[in-house]
């Protein structure tokens, strides 16, 4: 969770709390009394509603969600997961016993935690322990639903167990997860679904992902670092960095890609070394 918080009071007003989100970039703030105790939240969205009603002036604490949804900072990520899978929200305020605020719990502190778990790019380098690799082609097949962050990294972790226990070169199964993740998660943030296949041979691992829209509109602008399309409401998620395609590039011996307005097609290989 993020422990340096960002908060407000109920006495302010609602045209300072617009303020302040927008200098610090942000689209939801806790509130809190004297004693730091949680006892609301505002969002960009009670913002909009008090525009429409030219009710800037009035108080936090009269537009505020009172008794919103919190976690205890001692609940496990799948007690956050089913939290977010239930109710959908992009933030969640966590208090202790006390019930005062101690931090808050974005999707995106939920996804970075899960890649922690699944060590995407962590693979134990045991390479003098094994013999020759030596198996049948393993083909994979993955579907992935777009903007379930919950579900995000499942494929490539799925593609690391596999070839960590075929025995493969560590620096080979390294560069398939991460490629394998980052195509993930660009579906994820950009597709509305898609569908990640893997052929793994004792000579090469093939991963191709395709999904349905929007597509790349620039192709050539899009494989340069830092370039992204991702939402404001991606990024405040921290995600949609610009990364994505430049990181599979730079982890693949061949790739290619083809887009249109109705999807996007990404065949990654990476030669077992």
């Amino acid at each position: 969770m993020t422990k340096e918080l960002i908060t407000i009071t109920p006495d302010l007003t609602v045209r300072q709390a617009k303020e302040l989100m927008r200098t610090k970039e942000i689209s939801g703030v806790p509130v809190i009394d004297q004693d730091q105790e949680l006892v609301g939240i505002i969002s960009v969205a009670d913002i909009f509603r008090a525009m429409e009603g030219d009710n800037l002036d009035a108080k936090v604490a009269e537009i505020m969600t009172k008794n919103p949804v919190c976690l205890s900072e001692y609940d496990t990520v799948g007690q956050a997961l089913s939290a977010y899978r239930q109710y959908k929200y992009h933030r969640f305020p966590v208090i202790d016993d006390h019930k005062k605020l101690v931090g808050i719990l974005t999707a995106g502190d939920i996804v970075a935690r899960l890649s922690q778990l699944l060590k995407i790019d962590q693979v134990e380098d045991n390479t003098e322990k094994k013999g020759p690799v030596n198996f049948t082609t393993h083909n994979i097949e993955y579907p992935i639903p777009g903007n379930n962050f919950e579900r995000a990294g499942e494929a490539a972790g799925t593609i690391k167990r596999i070839m960590t226990n075929l025995g493969m070169n560590p620096s080979v199964i390294r560069s398939a997860a991460v490629a394998a993740y980052e195509a993930e998660m660009n579906v994820v943030i950009h597709a509305s679904q898609g569908l990640l296949t893997a052929e793994i041979t004792p000579e090469a691992v093939t991963i191709t992902v395709t999904d349905t829209g929007p597509g790349i509109n620039d192709i050539s602008q899009a494989m340069k670092p830092g370039y992204s399309t991702a939402t404001d409401e991606i990024r405040k998620m921290g995600f949609g960095a610009g990364m994505g395609l430049p990181n599979i590039k730079k982890s693949a011996d061949e790739f290619s890609i083809e887009s249109s307005p109705q999807g996007t097609i990404l065949v990654i290989k990476i030669l077992a070394k």
